[in-house]
């Protein structure tokens, strides 16, 4: 969670290394909103949680909380997405911003992967804890009061149901099922500086 300028700072840069903005103007273009939505999403946090000594700072922090609420909406509706603070530690990617879905009482750990159709949801008033370094893979669904373990693939169209408590495993299908040992860290989400040719190689 960010409290202070520091650890807003922080969280911004982990943001960017693992999605950094591209020297390239039209590619630039093509994806600023969802940089925008990063920043935005951080900025919020950041002058919600701040603690302020006297008035004149509580007002500062709560007209700068509303502004960046505001351009925070307007993205997320433009995704159709709502994706709400102080849920996501840092290092947060977003690969495709449509439909992904989260209930603010969920909690995700540091260098998250996100892509489109994500849901992230609450069954009887229980909310998922998800651990650091998980992809969440296109139209997957974690439901409920369930635990996912650290580096943590899960696949595409997956709905997970249970807990997933073994770390580094790679699980898919309805209900979800292990399918390899092997996660997040023999096989790491690809950041944009790691491509060959850089980012508009995701392109071609």
């Amino acid at each position: 969670m960010i409290t202070n300028k520091q650890e807003l700072h922080e969280y911004i840069e982990a943001d960017e290394c693992v999605q950094p903005q591209h020297h390239n103007l039209i590619v630039r273009l093509i994806c600023g909103r969802m940089f925008s939505l990063k920043k935005h999403l951080r900025k919020c946090e950041y002058h919600h949680n701040v603690a302020c000594s006297n008035n004149f700072q509580k007002l500062y922090h709560k007209l700068a909380y509303y502004w960046h609420l505001y351009r925070l909406r307007r993205i997320n509706e433009s995704y159709g997405s709502e994706i709400p603070i102080n849920v996501f530690g840092k290092g947060l990617a977003i690969w495709h911003g449509q439909r992904i879905i989260v209930n603010p009482n969920v909690r995700v750990g540091d260098y998250c992967s996100l892509s489109s159709g994500v849901v992230l949801a609450e069954t009887h008033d229980k909310n998922p804890v998800i651990g650091n370094n998980v992809e969440l893979m296109v139209d997957s669904k974690v439901l409920g009061g369930i635990t996912v373990a650290d580096n943590v693939r899960i696949g595409a169209n997956t709905v997970v149901l249970k807990s997933i408590n073994e770390p580094n495993t790679t699980w898919v299908g309805y209900p979800a099922r292990k399918v390899s040992d092997k996660g997040t860290i023999e096989t790491p989400v690809p950041r944009v500086g790691s491509y060959k040719g850089g980012f508009l190689q995701l392109f071609k």
